[in-house]
């Protein structure tokens, strides 16, 4: 019923933030009539969806170089009312997504499942592991690539104390204290320093033994500290895990105008979407120079042309598999 270019067209706009009401507003308004309405967008868009080609068909087409730091995350959503997660590996130099999968929970069968899908691609090239401390995550790296080093977020642990005392407003002075020497633990600027600074927070949790907060915190702070650290020793790994956290960030945003998933088939079709868009988005905004004006695969090296709607581009170069 509608040309590929005018469906390609409103997608491209969905994916740019707009609402799927505002879309169909300026349909409507450009024809001067009722042509779409929410919910036929929204089927033709699914269609579309279905008709491009797979992650993988595209990693294997355009052969993106990988740097060999990965960074693994799990971000949460809901499928009416039920949580599920979107485990993903990200390249933490060019920001291409290495691979994803769609599972129950955060597991070490699931990261498992997302690591086999990798391993050939990764397998030579690995230089290091960026992971938040999930337990099941942490285990499936440590047994599998024993010799490759893993940085825990520093910024997540800092987070994770903040739970439990609220470091953005802290009620009393000892709060305010107990602030200043966590920070001085995860910030500081060596690995003894750092180590020294932890000794002497657990000596002053002993001191005020009956605040059961301060406690939980030095346990938090101690739980996998030696990854913590692993930066010091590896210079060329950040302590941050800042990366994966934008890319998340963007995720929820997008699938947040859909207020969650209906449909359990919709799931995979939907993020299978939003993440070729991510690998083919430019990035006008990055902090760092050489990555602005250009899109994780091109950071990547892969040879692209100039793309202003990278569904149209999938069509025309897979032929009959995108159309």
């Amino acid at each position: 019923m509608f040309e590929y270019e005018m469906i390609e067209q409103a997608a491209f706009m969905y994916l740019r933030a707009m609402s799927f009401q505002s879309i169909v507003d300026i349909l409507r308004s450009w024809f001067d009539e009722d042509i779409f309405s929410k919910d036929v967008l929204i089927g033709h868009i699914e269609e579309l969806s279905d008709r491009l080609p797979s992650h993988r068909e595209v990693t294997e087409k355009l052969r993106p170089k990988r740097s060999g730091y990965y960074a693994l995350d799990g971000t949460w959503m809901k499928l009416q009312g039920e949580d599920f997660v979107l485990l993903v590996v990200l390249d933490v130099r060019t920001l291409d997504i290495v691979s994803w999968c769609v599972a129950e929970e955060e597991s070490e069968e699931s990261y498992l499942t997302l690591m086999s899908q990798v391993r050939e691609e990764i397998n030579g090239s690995l230089k290091g592991f960026f992971c938040d401390g999930e337990p099941g995550l942490l285990k499936v790296l440590k047994e599998t690539y024993p010799d490759i080093p893993i940085q825990l977020c520093v910024f997540h642990k800092y987070a994770r104390a903040g739970q439990i005392i609220p470091f953005t407003h802290p009620k009393t002075e000892l709060d305010k204290e107990i602030k200043r020497r966590v920070e001085s633990v995860l910030f500081a600027t060596t690995k003894q320093e750092a180590i020294e600074k932890l000794a002497s927070l657990d000596a002053y949790s002993r001191e005020h033994g009956e605040y059961e907060k301060l406690k939980k915190i030095v346990g938090v702070l101690k739980r996998n500290f030696d990854l913590l650290l692993t930066h010091f020793d590896n210079p060329e790994m950040s302590p941050y895990n800042n990366t994966l956290e934008g890319f998340n960030y963007l995720v929820k945003r997008k699938t947040r105008l859909m207020k969650g998933f209906k449909k359990e088939d919709n799931i995979e079709r939907w993020l299978k979407f939003i993440l070729l868009d991510w690998r083919f988005h430019t990035l006008s905004s990055s902090e760092f120079a050489d990555r602005r004006g250009k899109s994780p695969l091109e950071l990547a090296g892969c040879e692209l042309p100039k793309i202003r709607n990278w569904m149209t581009f999938l069509r025309k170069e897979y032929g009959e598999r995108a159309t």
